[in-house]
């Protein structure tokens, strides 16, 4: 059997130090899965960390027929290359792997670390070959707190699948839908100036919230911009990619995003931004409430302008990101 080109891991094998623990993880999420089996909406125990992430790899991958394999048992099962997307326990068993040679190339990211000094700055370990961030403004992140990072990590954002993200060609061109991405502690109403003024414009308005335990399933997501024209989108201040973004531009509906620059977690002040893939052809940030009105006439009087589903389909599909990586860590 020929070895594949390249292994993804988003969990660790069940071999060595972490084969009891593994196993068992394993076997109780296959019972849970059983359990819950009539509650899942997705494929989300299909695939590990970050769902849309790993998705939109090991399905672009697959579509653009790459050689590899995901989350294999055993070591004799490994690529040269490998790629590990997520989990700090998956990294460490990769560079122990590489360290005894049954690893030639260890790429790292993109949702391991939310800083790059996390973990003793596991991600700039020397046994990594390639690190992966989200987006430029993530890579100048971790550079800046840890330079030796420089020339050795690049952005590489996940793709949407652009089938099931598709437009409706008979949708109503007099909905808007707003996204409101919050916490607990964020103002509830900080939507309600934007509602007012579009309903007394004559638009539709349909408001999706995500906060806390509150939230909405992909169908409902997808059915609603499908119904709209365009999306207004608030964050929690910041958006490491904006995978949300490259669905509503997959159906075809142009975002309008609020714009913040800088950001805090963990104590941590540091420079962001709200939609790292946002440009002219998928649609516009605004600052403010007022700035907001300015840009939305702009949309109105332009809308012909924006190319959201055209942009994403050459940019941002499963297919293009895989082959981006691909080719990229294949060499």
């Amino acid at each position: 059997m020929n070895k594949p080109k390249i292994t993804v891991f988003t969990d660790p094998m069940p071999w060595g130090k972490e084969f009891l623990n593994e196993r068992f993880r394993r076997i109780a999420r296959f019972f849970r899965d059983i359990i819950w089996r009539k509650k899942r909406t997705s494929n989300h125990p299909k695939y590990r960390g970050h769902f849309a992430v790993t998705r939109s790899l090991i399905e672009g991958l697959s579509a653009i027929n790459a050689s590899f394999n995901y989350n294999p048992c055993f070591p004799w099962q490994l690529a040269d290359t490998v790629v590990v997307l997520a989990g700090v326990k998956t990294l460490r068993q990769a560079i122990r792997l590489k360290q005894k040679g049954a690893i030639k190339k260890l790429i790292a990211g993109p949702n391991i670390v939310s800083f790059s000094s996390d973990f003793s700055s596991i991600i700039s370990h020397s046994e990594i070959d390639i690190a992966i961030a989200p987006s430029v403004w993530v890579v100048d992140l971790y550079i800046k707190e840890n330079p030796k990072l420089n020339n050795k990590i690049f952005p590489w954002p996940a793709g949407v699948d652009t089938t099931y993200w598709q437009p409706n060609p008979v949708s109503k061109q007099d909905r808007i839908l707003i996204l409101d991405k919050r916490t607990e502690k964020d103002d509830p109403t900080r939507v309600k100036p934007y509602v007012e003024y579009l309903l007394s414009q004559g638009w539709q308005v349909d408001v999706l919230v995500r906060c806390g335990s509150e939230g909405y399933t992909q169908d409902q997501y997808r059915n609603l911009l499908q119904q709209s024209c365009l999306m207004l989108g608030f964050t929690l201040g910041s958006e490491s990619q904006g995978i949300a973004w490259a669905e509503s531009w997959s159906t075809d509906v142009s975002t309008l995003i609020l714009k913040n620059t800088a950001s805090t977690l963990n104590g941590k002040s540091f420079d962001c931004s709200t939609a790292p893939y946002l440009c002219s052809k998928n649609g516009l940030f605004f600052d403010n409430f007022e700035d907001f009105k300015i840009q939305f006439n702009f949309w109105k009087t332009h809308s012909k302008e924006f190319e959201p589903r055209k942009w994403c389909l050459e940019n941002m599909s499963d297919e293009v990101c895989a082959s981006m990586l691909y080719k990229r860590i294949a060499e």
